[in-house]
């Protein structure tokens, strides 16, 4: 989070900070990883940043995402193996 060689981009650390804070005192404190990841992100969080509030990584929630994509989408209906006459 440098800018220059020492700078350091303390809004990009506030913002941080102020999202574990008002995740830690909203009703997503006690909830699925996901749902506090969602949380994040209407607050404008970049899911590396959501990733590092809540202790976890962007990757493995990337993988919740889409398997809760896959949740939703309903199933194919099976083709019949009787063959029709």
């Amino acid at each position: 989070m440098k800018n220059n060689e020492d700078e350091m981009n303390w809004s990009a650390v506030i913002a941080r900070c102020l999202a574990y804070l008002c995740l830690k005192n909203s009703r997503f404190e006690d909830k699925p990883l996901l749902e506090q990841a969602q949380f994040l992100e209407k607050l404008g969080l970049p899911l590396e940043d959501q990733a590092g509030v809540i202790g976890s990584t962007p990757a493995s929630l990337k993988e919740l995402s889409r398997q809760a994509k896959a949740k939703k989408k309903p199933a194919r209906p099976r083709k019949s193996n009787a063959r029709r006459r």
